[in-house]
């Protein structure tokens, strides 16, 4: 059986079969087979996503990843005057091969520092006791800080080049970033 996505339930994960499959019965042995090439380019686009929130430091309203384009929402009332200027900035961030290595906080620490958090959509899961956070950094400098559950390159370098599509105004006070793997 090819499965299309997954959901998770109430305490469990729900799987659901593509294109009119069947699910295999309760308790049937099965075996994963991962699709790496896809994985991955959803780990870079992860990872670039992070980034571009360093690059355009507002808060996110919104976002999506995809492997061929992945986007930001932005509180932006307007738009950046050089998009260009952007790409190069995150290139160069990118560039840098900074680690991707993660920690584990309390959810009180959480609470009790809410600037780590730049989505003002989607919080993070509390409730768990403990709330994972991804950093990028170099030896000396610590680039992002922030809750995340998703799946990451272990260095910058390893997202490659990328390339700021669209900026769409959707609505007063928000903008659209797109952004997609150059390769």
């Amino acid at each position: 059986m090819v499965v299309a996505t997954s959901v998770k339930g109430e305490g469990t994960t729900v799987l659901v079969p593509h294109d009119g499959a069947v699910l295999p019965p309760i308790g049937a042995e099965v075996m994963q087979h991962l699709n790496w090439d896809l994985r991955l380019r959803h780990m870079r686009m992860h990872s670039a996503l992070h980034l571009l929130s360093v690059v355009i430091p507002l808060p996110v309203t919104g976002g999506q990843i995809g492997a061929e384009k992945s986007r930001l929402d932005f509180a932006m009332e307007h738009p950046p005057e050089d998009k260009l200027a952007l790409e190069q900035a995150l290139n160069a961030l990118i560039a840098r091969d900074l680690t991707v290595s993660e920690q584990w906080i309390t959810d009180e620490e959480l609470v009790a520092n809410p600037g780590l958090v730049k989505t003002m959509s989607v919080q993070p899961p509390k409730g768990a006791g403990r709330v994972r956070l991804v950093r990028m950094s170099s030896e000396d400098e610590q680039v992002d800080l922030q809750p995340c559950g998703g799946t990451h390159v272990k260095s910058t370098a390893e997202i490659g080049r990328v390339r700021i599509g669209k900026i769409e105004k959707k609505g007063r006070l928000n903008r659209r970033v797109a952004l997609h793997l150059v390769d």
